[in-house]
């Protein structure tokens, strides 16, 4: 199998590297004392002793997440629904007011226009 340094076994495995190399010097875990490399530590080895930091957030966290996305994108799509429907509403509205508008509009102008004399003769 592949060996890595203490620092990459770190990151894998969810585990300190004082604590690696506390181990490593205890023989809780066997490894190679490689010159102007430091430790080199055998993944079987590591996979034996610790639980994969993959494997730790997929067996504690995925399915709970699933779950909490399933309900928020469920949330999401009504939430996306609703507003649809006030935008229908909203729109229709407007057209509404716009037609109104363009009825007033004319008159408006046509009072406008008229210009009324202040004298009655």
């Amino acid at each position: 199998m592949a060996k890595i340094s203490v620092n990459e076994a770190a990151k894998r495995f969810a585990v300190s590297r004082p604590t690696l190399q506390k181990h490593l010097k205890s023989g809780k875990i066997s490894g190679e004392k490689m010159v102007g490399k430091g430790w080199q530590i055998d993944t079987a080895e590591l996979t034996r002793a610790y639980q994969a930091r993959g494997a730790a957030l997929h067996d504690n966290v995925t399915t709970p997440l699933a779950s909490v996305s399933n309900g928020l994108v469920d949330g999401l799509k009504a939430e996306n629904e609703r507003l649809r429907a006030d935008l229908a509403v909203a729109e229709a509205l407007a057209d509404e007011r716009a037609k109104r508008l363009d009825q007033i509009l004319p008159l408006l102008t046509d009072q406008r226009t008229k210009r009324r004399r202040w004298w009655l003769f």
